[in-house]
């Protein structure tokens, strides 16, 4: 008797469940459009930028902060990624702005963008 019981009560669920398509209870929202186009935005590094990377090199650690700070045109951004022979973690993001700076005995002895 129990057991009928049950089974009535678990088809009387399942019944009222089904009434309602489960599609009914999703919402749908539409992706907002970019604000600009991916013709818009910049793979490749400024001339400015690849410029400043270069003339950095030779130039003490200081000296090399100092230019890329001092460079108004752009919003330049640095970091030490390694000093003699201790490295720096690193995100792995690229930004076209960013010069990564390599130190030995107080000099940026290599640089590179990203």
């Amino acid at each position: 008797m129990k057991l009928l019981a049950g089974a009535i009560v678990v088809m009387l669920a399942l019944t009222a469940c089904g009434s309602q398509s489960p599609d009914d209870a999703v919402t749908s929202t539409a992706m907002p459009a970019p604000e600009s186009s991916s013709s818009d935005m910049q793979f490749e590094p400024s001339p400015t930028v690849v410029a400043v990377s270069q003339e950095v090199i030779g130039m003490t650690e200081e000296q090399a902060i100092q230019t890329i700070e001092g460079i108004s045109s752009e919003q330049l951004a640095y970091r030490v990624v390694r000093r003699d022979d201790e490295f720096y973690p690193m995100t792995m993001d690229y930004r076209i702005n960013r010069i990564n700076l390599e130190i030995d005995d107080g000099l940026v002895t290599k640089t590179s963008i990203g």
